[in-house]
C-alpha cells in the first residue's frame, strides 16, 4: 500500500481498495438495490432472496476487509459509515420483504466511492487494470456471473414451469439449477426439458468453464506476486518507513504544541 493512499485516508475508507475493487463494489451495490426491489415487488419469488444472500456474502467480505485495513477502526465504523456498510450487508429475511430495504444503507458506500473516483484520471484506472489483469478479470467475471445467474434463474423458471414433464417448478429449484450449471458441477437433479432451456444451459456451462479459467489465472498471478523482486520489496519498505517518520513528526509537533499551550495557561 502506498504512502499516498494512506495519507488520503481522512477522505474515506475507499482509499484502502484499488479503483478496480471500488468500481466492482459500485456496480454490485446498484445491482443489489435492483434485487431488493425484486424482493419487495415479488416476495414469493425465491430467486431474488437467494441472489440477495449471495450478494450480501460479498458485501460482508468487503466490510471485513475495510474494517481490517482501516488505520482507525472505530473512526471507520462510526464516522466514515462502516456501520452502514455492515447494515447493508445483512441478508433479507424470508417472509419479511421490508428487510430488503437494508440494501439502501449501501448508498453511503456508493457515494463515498463516487466522490473518490470523481477526481481520478481514466488513464490511471486503465493503467491499474492492466497492471493486475487477473484481478480485474476475476472481479469482472464475478459480477457478470451474479447477474447471469439471476437472469438465467428467472428465465429458466419461465421457460420450464409450464412445460410437460418439467422439473424446475419453483424459484428455489431455478436458482439451484443455475448455480450447479454455471459451476459445471452438473448434479442432474434438475434438468431443462425445453429447447430454449437447454440452450440456456449450454450458455451457462460455457461461461462456467471461463470462470474456472479466470480463477486459475488469478491464483497463479497471486503466487507469482508473492515471489516479488527483492528491490521492489525494498522500495515498499522504504515507502512505509517514510510514512511512519511523517506520522511521528506530526505526533511530535502535536505534543510540542500542547506543551506550549499548557505553559501559556499556567
Amino acid at each position: 500500500m502506498s504512502t499516498e493512499s494512506k495519507n488520503e485516508y481522512p477522505k474515506g475508507d475507499v482509499n484502502y481498495h484499488s479503483d478496480v475493487n471500488n468500481i466492482f463494489i459500485l456496480v454490485l451495490t446498484i445491482f443489489s438495490i435492483i434485487v431488493a426491489w425484486g424482493i419487495i415487488l415479488l416476495p414469493n419469488n425465491a430467486i431474488f432472496w437467494w441472489v440477495d444472500f449471495l450478494i450480501c456474502a460479498v458485501f460482508l467480505l468487503d466490510f471485513a476487509v475495510s474494517f481490517w485495513r482501516a488505520r482507525n477502526r472505530a473512526d471507520y465504523f462510526i464516522i466514515k459509515g462502516g456501520w452502514l456498510d455492515l447494515l447493508g450487508a445483512i441478508p433479507s429475511v424470508p417472509g419479511l420483504p421490508w428487510t430488503a430495504l437494508f440494501r439502501l444503507a449501501r448508498l453511503s458506500r456508493l457515494v463515498r466511492i463516487i466522490n473518490h473516483l470523481r477526481g481520478k484520471d481514466r488513464n490511471e484506472f486503465i493503467s491499474e487494470a492492466r497492471q493486475n489483469p487477473a484481478k480485474t478479470a476475476l472481479l469482472t467475471m464475478t459480477i457478470t456471473a451474479i447477474v447471469l445467474v439471476t437472469i438465467a434463474s428467472l428465465t429458466i423458471l419461465r421457460l420450464e414451469r409450464g412445460a410437460a414433464d418439467a422439473q424446475i417448478l419453483t424459484g428455489r429449484d431455478a436458482f439451484w439449477w443455475s448455480m450447479v450449471t454455471i459451476t459445471s458441477v452438473g448434479y442432474g437433479d434438475f434438468v431443462p426439458v425445453t429447447f430454449w432451456g437447454r440452450v440456456l444451459a449450454t450458455i451457462l456451462m460455457i461461461f462456467g468453464i471461463g470462470i474456472f479459467a479466470v480463477l486459475t489465472s488469478f491464483v497463479a498471478a497471486r503466487v507469482v506476486k508473492l515471489q516479488a523482486d527483492p528491490e521492489e520489496v525494498i522500495e515498499i519498505v522504504k515507502a512505509e518507513n517514510a510514512f511512519i517518520r511523517a506520522e511521528l513528526s506530526e505526533l511530535k509537533e502535536l505534543i510540542r504544541n500542547r506543551e506550549i499551550t499548557g505553559n501559556d495557561k499556567t
